[in-house]
């Protein structure tokens, strides 16, 4: 059973691909039931990306814990009404059709509301309300794009680049579970349900443009273009048999680094702040490839320098510090055997979030979950019947 902060929620999942099941899947980490409605054919993460084992494809796996499938043919009038009926008793639904699709079928915002005036009902799209993209469909790619990410990964070559992850779904997914968590507070407080909107684009730009907007914070902006330092964080540092990274930011780690590696000169030596800044960096480029990462890391470690090692997953799976903190659980899965999930980020002392449930198979609760709502097994045979549920 569930016993993490949002035990007694619980959520209506009508999301498919990342960015509403990885919503999903956190409010479900965190204790809510929930339940993922699904079409006949179910998730397309389910059949069609990376390696699959026993029907099940890891990405599937990977954002489906916690939560229970029913399917429901939403396609049909019965399906779309016993969509309106599980609202009447669920805390908060979460969508992420293409706008304008879940209103043409009934279960929009006004319909579900009419039902239950309390629910939470989070839309995540691709784009803001206003203009010609507001309908408009949208994959991760195009929003790193649209909202800059993919230029200031890029700025040092001038080739923008994407983030090799759907980071873009995933910021929205979290983006949406915060404001999930928000509104089903303050429906509990003001006794009033509430429509979120989540627009990708405005959840990429809200994470994105904190710390790159630096020149355009003050207005007009133009005399502090090109003020601002191209990049906060550093690139790893090749060293004799692989990488490592190092975060200095203040002048006194900077000489304490100096000092470490045997060059304090690099830092007394230069006045000018940016131009010694800049003869440290290169003059490390150099001496990390004259030993191996093991060598530099406990030198790095005792002068109190902020560093680590570059990890792949071969390593970072066997990593100490990883295995020590059981950063990573291996679960059996009735269908898929052994599968490997990371854990939640987040440690709580009294209301643990973690995995209860794991990733259903199509359909595993549909009956358990419809007599759950007081659906009668007279009518389940009936929708089964009519093919509405599976």
């Amino acid at each position: 059973m569930a016993d993490g902060p949002l035990a007694g929620f619980r959520i209506l999942d009508l999301t498919a691909v990342i960015s509403g099941p990885f919503c999903t899947m956190l409010l479900g980490d965190f204790g809510a039931d929930v339940i993922k409605i699904e079409s006949p054919e179910g998730d397309s993460m389910r059949r069609n990306v990376g390696p699959k084992k026993n029907g099940l494809t890891a990405a599937f796996l990977n954002f489906n814990r916690n939560k229970r499938s029913v399917v429901i043919d939403i396609k049909k009038e019965h399906g779309r009404d016993l969509v309106r009926r599980l609202a009447v008793k669920s805390d908060a639904l979460v969508e992420n059709n293409r706008p304008g699709v879940a209103e043409r079928l009934g279960i929009g915002y006004s319909d579900i509301r009419r039902a239950n005036p309390k629910i939470v009902y989070c839309s995540i799209c691709g784009f803001p309300p206003k203009g010609r993209y507001a309908n408009f469909p949208a994959y991760d790619p195009v929003i790193q794009g649209y909202s800059g990410m993919a230029h200031i990964q890029g700025a040092k070559s001038g080739q923008p680049t994407a983030v090799k992850m759907a980071l873009a779904d995933k910021v929205s997914g979290m983006t949406a579970a915060l404001s999930v968590v928000s509104a089903l507070h303050a429906a509990r407080a003001r006794g009033v349900g509430q429509y979120i909107k989540v627009p990708m684009l405005e959840a990429m730009m809200a994470f994105t443009a904190n710390d790159s907007i630096y020149e355009y914070t003050f207005i007009p902006e133009d005399e502090f273009k090109g003020t601002a330092p191209k990049s906060s964080t550093l690139d790893p540092f090749r060293t004799a048999d692989g990488w490592l990274t190092i975060a200095p930011f203040t002048d006194e780690q900077l000489r304490r680094l100096c000092d470490a590696v045997g060059h304090l000169e690099w830092y007394d030596g230069v006045d000018n702040r940016i131009e010694r800044g800049r003869g440290i960096m290169r003059g490390l480029a150099k001496l990390f490839l004259e030993h191996p990462t093991a060598h530099w890391l406990p030198i790095l470690e005792r002068a109190d320098i902020p560093c680590g090692p570059v990890h792949n997953y071969d390593t970072l799976l066997t990593d100490p510090e990883i295995v020590a903190n059981e950063s990573f659980q291996i679960y059996e899965h009735p269908a898929a055997g052994k599968v490997r999930t990371v854990n939640p980020g987040a440690r709580f002392s009294e209301t643990p979030a973690r995995m209860w449930r794991t990733p259903p198979k199509l359909g595993e609760h549909t009956e358990e979950v419809l007599r759950e709502f007081g659906i009668d097994r007279t009518q389940v045979e009936e929708l089964r019947a009519g093919k509405v549920i599976n």
